[in-house]
Protein backbone atom coordinates (compact mmCIF):
# COMPACT_ATOMS: atom_id res chain seq x y z
CA UNK A 1 0.00 0.00 0.00
CA UNK A 2 1.22 3.47 -0.80
CA UNK A 3 0.82 5.73 2.22
CA UNK A 4 1.70 9.30 1.30
CA UNK A 5 1.65 11.82 4.14
CA UNK A 6 2.27 15.49 3.49
CA UNK A 7 3.72 17.89 6.01
CA UNK A 8 0.88 19.80 7.69
CA UNK A 9 -0.56 22.39 5.31
CA UNK A 10 -0.56 26.02 6.47
CA UNK A 11 1.84 25.25 9.34
CA UNK A 12 4.59 24.17 6.95
CA UNK A 13 4.04 27.26 4.81
CA UNK A 14 4.34 29.55 7.83
CA UNK A 15 6.96 27.79 9.97
CA UNK A 16 8.76 25.28 7.76
CA UNK A 17 9.14 21.51 7.90
CA UNK A 18 10.04 19.69 11.10
CA UNK A 19 12.81 17.31 10.01
CA UNK A 20 11.86 14.61 12.52
CA UNK A 21 8.23 14.64 11.35
CA UNK A 22 9.39 14.52 7.73
CA UNK A 23 11.61 11.49 8.45
CA UNK A 24 8.75 9.79 10.30
CA UNK A 25 6.43 10.25 7.31
CA UNK A 26 9.10 8.86 4.99
CA UNK A 27 9.57 5.84 7.26
CA UNK A 28 5.81 5.26 7.24
CA UNK A 29 5.86 5.25 3.45
CA UNK A 30 8.74 2.74 3.37
CA UNK A 31 7.23 0.54 6.08
CA UNK A 32 3.79 0.25 4.48
CA UNK A 33 4.75 0.03 0.80
CA UNK A 34 4.96 -3.79 0.87
CA UNK A 35 1.88 -4.32 3.05
CA UNK A 36 -1.74 -4.78 2.03
CA UNK A 37 -4.85 -4.00 4.06
CA UNK A 38 -7.49 -3.96 1.33
CA UNK A 39 -8.10 -5.69 -1.98
CA UNK A 40 -9.39 -2.41 -3.44
CA UNK A 41 -7.59 0.46 -1.73
CA UNK A 42 -3.94 0.64 -2.82
CA UNK A 43 -3.01 4.28 -2.18
CA UNK A 44 -3.88 6.67 0.63
CA UNK A 45 -2.78 10.28 0.46
CA UNK A 46 -3.12 12.25 3.68
CA UNK A 47 -2.80 16.00 3.91
CA UNK A 48 -2.96 17.11 7.53
CA UNK A 49 -3.86 20.76 8.07
CA UNK A 50 -2.61 22.70 11.10
CA UNK A 51 -4.14 26.17 10.85
CA UNK A 52 -5.56 28.63 13.39
CA UNK A 53 -9.26 28.22 14.25
CA UNK A 54 -10.15 31.58 12.70
CA UNK A 55 -9.12 30.23 9.28
CA UNK A 56 -11.33 27.17 9.78
CA UNK A 57 -14.20 29.46 10.81
CA UNK A 58 -13.71 31.43 7.58
CA UNK A 59 -14.35 28.20 5.69
CA UNK A 60 -10.73 27.61 4.72
CA UNK A 61 -8.92 24.27 4.94
CA UNK A 62 -12.01 22.07 4.93
CA UNK A 63 -11.74 18.40 5.71
CA UNK A 64 -12.55 16.03 2.87
CA UNK A 65 -12.26 12.40 1.86
CA UNK A 66 -12.29 11.53 -1.83
CA UNK A 67 -12.07 8.13 -3.44
CA UNK A 68 -10.51 8.09 -6.90
CA UNK A 69 -10.04 5.48 -9.61
CA UNK A 70 -12.79 3.09 -8.54
CA UNK A 71 -11.85 3.50 -4.86
CA UNK A 72 -8.29 2.28 -5.37
CA UNK A 73 -7.00 5.63 -4.12
CA UNK A 74 -8.16 7.83 -1.24
CA UNK A 75 -7.27 11.49 -0.79
CA UNK A 76 -7.87 12.81 2.71
CA UNK A 77 -7.56 16.35 4.05
CA UNK A 78 -7.81 16.31 7.84
CA UNK A 79 -7.40 19.00 10.48
CA UNK A 80 -4.93 19.08 13.36
CA UNK A 81 -5.26 21.34 16.39
CA UNK A 82 -2.97 24.25 15.51
CA UNK A 83 -2.08 25.33 19.06
CA UNK A 84 -1.30 21.79 20.14
CA UNK A 85 0.92 21.19 17.09
CA UNK A 86 2.59 24.62 17.30
CA UNK A 87 3.57 24.11 20.96
CA UNK A 88 4.63 20.47 20.58
CA UNK A 89 8.16 19.09 20.61
CA UNK A 90 9.23 17.06 17.58
CA UNK A 91 8.40 13.84 19.42
CA UNK A 92 4.95 15.15 20.35
CA UNK A 93 4.40 16.26 16.74
CA UNK A 94 5.14 12.71 15.59
CA UNK A 95 2.52 11.42 18.02
CA UNK A 96 0.03 13.97 16.66
CA UNK A 97 0.82 12.90 13.09
CA UNK A 98 0.43 9.21 14.03
CA UNK A 99 -2.96 9.90 15.61
CA UNK A 100 -3.94 11.95 12.55
CA UNK A 101 -2.97 9.09 10.24
CA UNK A 102 -5.22 6.77 12.25
CA UNK A 103 -8.14 9.22 12.14
CA UNK A 104 -7.67 9.71 8.39
CA UNK A 105 -7.37 6.02 7.55
CA UNK A 106 -10.43 5.24 9.67
CA UNK A 107 -12.43 7.36 7.19
CA UNK A 108 -11.62 4.80 4.46
CA UNK A 109 -12.49 1.74 6.53
CA UNK A 110 -15.97 0.99 5.20
CA UNK A 111 -15.70 2.12 1.57
CA UNK A 112 -12.28 0.62 0.97
CA UNK A 113 -12.98 -2.58 2.92
CA UNK A 114 -9.85 -1.73 4.83
CA UNK A 115 -8.39 -3.83 7.67
CA UNK A 116 -8.10 -0.89 10.04
CA UNK A 117 -7.29 -2.94 13.14
CA UNK A 118 -4.22 -4.57 11.57
CA UNK A 119 -3.10 -1.25 10.06
CA UNK A 120 -3.47 0.48 13.43
CA UNK A 121 -1.43 -2.21 15.18
CA UNK A 122 1.28 -2.06 12.50
CA UNK A 123 1.47 1.75 12.70
CA UNK A 124 1.76 1.61 16.48
CA UNK A 125 4.54 -0.99 16.29
CA UNK A 126 6.40 0.95 13.61
CA UNK A 127 6.09 4.19 15.59
CA UNK A 128 7.40 2.63 18.79
CA UNK A 129 10.59 1.61 17.01
CA UNK A 130 11.03 5.13 15.58
CA UNK A 131 10.55 7.28 18.70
Amino acid sequence: MNLNINSPAYFTQQYGVDDDVYRYCQKCYEYFKDKEYSEMLKTIGICPVAAPDELYQQGKWKESTRFINYASCASIWIRINFEQYYNATSEEKITIIKDTILRAVKKTKSKGKFDYETFSRDLQNMTETQI
